[in-house]
């Protein structure tokens, strides 16, 4: 039997996801339970409001705290 979706990590949550896509409720509610554990998550104006060089910026410090 599977564990309940809460007990599930986000690498466990992620291959049910990928196990259940066709699944909609299976995979709608695994999904909410990933996306709850989001935080933090910094808000964007949308792309076509900014300048290039606001853009160029975003992009270059998300590649360098991958990249750390």
């Amino acid at each position: 039997m599977n564990k309940p979706l809460e007990e599930m990590n986000n690498a466990e949550l992620r291959r049910y996801l990928s196990e259940n896509r066709n699944d909609e409720n299976a995979f709608s509610q695994a999904l909410e339970v990933l996306m709850s554990r989001k935080r933090n998550t910094k808000k964007y104006p949308s792309p076509l409001s900014m300048s290039y060089d606001e853009v160029e910026t975003i992009f270059k410090d998300k590649i360098k705290k991958i990249s750390d």
